[in-house]
């Protein structure tokens, strides 16, 4: 990737999947993170990936958030569904290409996915689906509001968004 560090990474929303195997069975998570912060805005594990709950977690991250400065979506199909061009287009915001030979921002999303695979799920038995969810959930909310990243200088993404987003 060329040239992309902390300092000058674009200020873009990044829109994404990633599947996820438990008793054998496939989930897939799709959620908005915010580039600069590392913020995951919302997120939803779903079973299985379709257009309809997928637009539906990017229309939540804008009634939260606004409208992105930038969107950057992964290369599933379903993110070029009509559902979810429909929602593209109904907040005028069009999804923009910033991949620099094979490499691309959304290697930030992925890592996320990555991280929760490794330090939220691996080491525990969990018996029933709803576990599995609040697993999931619990997870997510500490890597927001608890986790420190060494690429923001040791902020939360929470903490890294407030400062970013409310400076008036």
């Amino acid at each position: 990737m060329a040239n992309l560090s902390q300092t000058n990474l674009p200020d873009c929303w990044i829109f994404d999947r990633a599947l996820f195997k438990w008793q054998r069975k496939t989930y897939v998570i799709v959620g908005v993170m915010d580039l600069r912060s590392r913020k995951l805005l919302t997120w939803d594990l779903l079973r299985p990936l379709k257009p309809k709950p997928t637009a539906a977690v990017l229309t939540s991250a804008m009634s939260t958030y606004g409208k992105p400065p930038a969107l950057v979506v992964g290369i599933d199909p379903v993110f070029k569904s009509p559902d979810v061009q429909a929602i593209y287009a109904q907040a005028e915001v069009w999804p923009v290409n910033l991949r620099q030979g094979k490499a691309s921002v959304s290697i930030f999303i992925r890592s996320l996915w990555r991280n929760l695979e490794w330090e939220g799920l691996s080491w525990r038995e969990l018996p029933d689906e709803p576990s599995f969810r609040q697993v999931v959930a619990d997870w997510l909310m500490h890597y927001n509001s608890d986790r420190p990243h060494q690429a923001l200088g040791y902020e939360v993404p929470d903490e890294r968004w407030r400062s970013a987003r409310y400076q008036l």
